[in-house]
């Protein structure tokens, strides 16, 4: 019979159940976002503890659902008063937060609360409701409102709105679903607060009462253990006087025990002096006023406790009173900020009837009272304290008795002393004249290092050396620093002489204790390396100077970068005297600075002949000046866009060099600071030839960096421009990007001056190493030569013919040419004709132009 009713209950069930999840499968699609909201808005509600944490995390909830830029939230007190509790709004922000609660009341949040219905509005709603009469216009009208009230059962507590001042940002139903529910789960969590709230209220009513139950059964036991504690402090005051070294850990031991006893975070011992007229503070602890040391009496808590011979509590409300009545007056130590004590305690140490002190302990808080308890236990403790001091003073003084019998002996024989230190010093301070002498003869005055006259002796004196021990094997390091000459221009010679006090430093730091290590002048250092066992051990103290240098100097707020260029020489046996060992090092140093910055080299064979080989090309360079063997070589400047001629490019080229010295021209030229000769021989040469120039042609010409380096030299160019019978606007002056990067911005300037005389300017070899578009700002160049390894590189690379389309727009803005350096294939002169720009052309012509209709153009 069971059976038969569980077989007809099932069916009904199963049905309902069918009927049931249908439905909640229909709601399933409609809820799907809010349920992914809710989910997260129960999180902040269970993690959140303050209210005000909470609704700006219901902002952001509802921003990454729906437009909800504009947000508020106002709850509705008990009297009926609107109270915002958070706003956020890109227009009316400063309104909301002035608005007072008839603004509220009287608009669409108060008429969602008298409905206590959610409410869908857009503008012509709002204007509509205003119309009726059923609201007031409060701020700027909104496009679109959605508010929903906030209920605690049917009573409404507040409103909770988001506005839209754009036409196309509107809400829909949905958006009405999402933010109702979130209204009811701020309703939940307002009231989960307030119940934590009111459960921790009761939590702390039990509390207390279980405490003071407690407190009963804990006063006997707090009263023995006080006993105890007190027992053992007055033992320990009553040992202090054999146990502590002196006054001054004596007394910190004092407050150490009192401090178990009392609050005596706070605290000071004040004792009077033989004269009764003066206050010594031997410990003074206190968290605003500085030490005290020492003062006159006045009328201060301590002189009252003197006076009246009583401990005193004063509390703050008394103090008052006393400074009122004239009993006291308020004595401020630290004229910055010191508060009044909020409790003051006081006992004065007393021997019979003598009073030595005061002893006294004070709070400036109310996080703790002195109580009368207390009074009795400091007044107790005080007379134990007293008897302490005063053995530990009559300690001290038979302590300070004997040091002065004993400083009387010494003073009697420090007379004999002196006499014979007196002789001492004098021979020590002839001794210390001659090493001074000495020193400064032999030692670098800036750095402290050893100087050239120092360095030439300890090397020779190794030289010498070598007969006696055969194993003798030491290398010399010659170091040059980078960039020493433009810290200095830039700088200053004071930041470059602190330069060189901190590389001098690093160094040292670098080396071993017997390395010597030495200043030959300006920005040049060597290093003698004794007792190596390898050319190896040679380079690895090279590598530690290289990295030791490169490193950023911060010199008075100036940070500082430079490099080292080291020239290894180790001794061999061929060897016959210093000075050779010197000058390899010193040509190993110069054959680093030519491969770049922070490297070493060691001298060889092959750098023997090369260097004779450098000789003989420099004396036959100097020769060939003297004989005037150069001449130009042009290029043709070519029009991109037209394939026209447009000018030439004036190279050297010498007549009688082979094709290595014809390559090492310009290195050789400058190191022998023939440069400026052989490009004022040049310029005189096109200014023979200038007849056969056509007008309007230009003739480009690289200069070296020296002319704009050199007064005299720029004062000769300008010389030899004046008289030159070819047209200045026709001569185009270059200077290659590298170069002027080195110069000082004084040296720069003379561009401006160069500009002035009537020529025109390039700057050629752009973009070689770091395209510094600085220097097209500055400076009047006509013309911008690209480097021919970028020029070569735009076809295959997009960063570089972005960086043309750059320079093309600069070009326009600052009216100057581009220039391709190299531009033998199709695709370089068709990049130059979309630019507008030139190209030199490799095939060498000659002098005389052919007519041009750009030559007008350019003239």
């Amino acid at each position: 019979m069971k059976d038969q009713k569980l077989s007809s209950v099932i069916p009904a069930v199963w049905h309902s159940q069918l009927r049931r999840m249908r439905t909640l499968l229909s709601g399933y699609k409609r809820a799907y976002t809010i349920q992914g909201a809710l989910l997260n808005l129960s999180e902040l509600a269970s993690g959140i503890k303050e209210m005000r944490e909470f609704y700006p995390a219901i902002h952001q909830l509802l921003n990454q659902q729906l437009r909800a830029d504009n947000f508020y939230v106002a709850l509705i007190d008990q009297d009926g008063t609107f109270r915002p509790e958070y706003f956020a709004d890109e227009k009316d922000q400063q309104i909301l937060l002035d608005a007072p609660s008839e603004a509220f009341a009287s608009g669409l949040t108060g008429y969602v609360a008298r409905r206590g219905k959610a409410l869908l509005c857009d503008e012509a709603g709002f204007h509509r409701l205003v119309q009726e009469g059923q609201i007031q216009a409060q701020g700027s009208a909104p496009m679109h409102w959605l508010g929903v009230p906030l209920c605690r059962g049917e009573r409404v507590i507040g409103v909770m709105a988001i506005q839209s001042y754009q036409a196309d940002a509107g809400y829909n139903e949905h958006d009405l679903a999402l933010i109702s529910h979130i209204a009811i789960h701020t309703v939940t969590a307002i009231d989960r607060v307030r119940s934590r709230e009111l459960l921790e209220q009761t939590v702390r009513e039990r509390t207390q009462q279980l405490r003071n139950t407690n407190d009963s059964l804990q006063h006997e036991i707090r009263e023995r253990s006080h006993a105890e504690m007190l027992q053992a402090a007055l033992y320990k005051i009553s040992e202090l006087t054999a146990a502590s070294s002196d006054m001054s850990s004596f007394y910190r031991e004092v407050h150490s025990i009192l401090s178990e006893l009392l609050q005596a975070d706070n605290c000071y011992i004040a004792l009077l002096d033989k004269d009764g007229q003066q206050l010594n503070f031997p410990f003074y602890l206190d968290q605003y006023s500085p030490t005290q040391k020492q003062r006159p009496l006045q009328r201060g808590l301590t002189e009252y406790v003197i006076r009246s011979g009583e401990a005193r509590l004063v509390t703050q409300v008394q103090l008052q009173q006393l400074i009122q009545s004239g009993e006291v007056e308020r004595q401020v130590s630290n004229p910055g900020y010191q508060p009044m004590c909020t409790s003051w305690l006081g006992a004065p140490l007393q021997i019979g009837n003598q009073i030595l002190g005061v002893i006294a302990l004070q709070c400036y808080d109310n996080s703790h009272q002195y109580s009368e308890q207390e009074l009795v236990l400091l007044k107790f403790v005080s007379q134990h304290i007293a008897v302490a001091i005063s053995r530990k003073l009559t300690t001290e003084q038979q302590k300070q008795h004997h040091e002065d019998l004993e400083k009387r002996i010494f003073e009697r024989t420090r007379e004999l002393r002196q006499t014979n230190l007196f002789l001492r010093l004098q021979v020590e301070e002839r001794k210390k004249a001659e090493e001074q002498l000495f020193f400064e003869a032999n030692h670098d005055a800036l750095t402290g290092l050893a100087n050239r006259q120092m360095f030439l002796m300890q090397l020779k004196q190794r030289f010498s050396y070598r007969n006696r021990d055969s194993a003798t094997n030491f290398a010399l390091l010659f170091i040059d620093l980078d960039r020493f000459k433009l810290i200095n221009d830039t700088l200053g010679h004071h930041i470059g002489d602190l330069f060189l006090i901190e590389v001098s430093r690093r160094l040292q730091q670098a080396v071993r204790e017997h390395d010597l290590v030495a200043r030959l002048g300006g920005d040049e250092f060597v290093i003698l390396l004794g007792k190596i066992q390898h050319e190896v051990d040679a380079e690895e103290v090279a590598e530690r100077l290289i990295e030791s240098v490169r490193q950023p100097m911060n010199l008075e707020g100036n940070q500082v970068c430079s490099g080292a260029s080291i020239g290894i020489a180790c001794y061999q046996n061929w060897y016959q005297h210093a000075d050779e060992l010197l000058r390899d090092a010193d040509a190993a140093m110069y054959q680093a600075k030519s491969f770049g910055r922070n490297r070493f080299v060691i001298f060889n064979d092959s750098m023997r002949s090369q260097m004779l080989q450098e000789l003989g090309q420099e004396q036959a360079l100097q020769q060939a000046v003297q004989q005037r063997q150069f001449q130009p070589q042009l290029r043709p400047l070519i029009a991109a866009e037209s394939t026209d001629l447009v000018g030439y490019q004036a190279s050297l080229c010498w007549l009688q060099a082979d094709a290595t010295q014809q390559q090492e021209l310009s290195r050789q030229a400058t190191q022998a600071g023939l440069m400026p000769d052989i490009e004022l021989m040049l310029l005189q040469q096109l200014s023979s030839m200038s007849s056969q120039w056509e007008q309007g042609a230009v003739l480009c010409l690289s200069l070296s960096p020296a002319w704009l380096s050199n007064h005299l030299l720029l004062d000769k160019l300008t010389q030899q421009l004046h008289q030159s019978a070819l047209p200045l606007h026709q001569l185009v002056l270059g200077f290659t990007e590298a170069d002027l990067l080195r110069l000082s911005a004084t040296q720069l300037a003379n561009l401006h001056q160069l500009k002035r005389l009537g020529v025109r300017l390039s700057l050629d070899q752009f973009a070689a190493e770091v395209a510094a578009l600085g220097l097209l700002v500055q400076y009047p160049f006509d013309f911008v030569v690209l480097d021919t390894a970028f020029s070569r590189s735009l076809p295959r690379s997009e960063s570089r013919r972005q960086l043309l389309q750059v320079l093309q727009q600069l070009a326009q803005s600052r009216q100057f040419k581009l220039i391709a350096g190299h531009a033998e294939q199709k695709e370089i002169q068709q990049l130059m004709a979309q630019a507008g720009g030139y190209y030199f052309t490799e095939q060498p012509v000659a002098v005389a132009v052919q007519q041009s209709g750009l030559f007008q153009q350019l003239a």
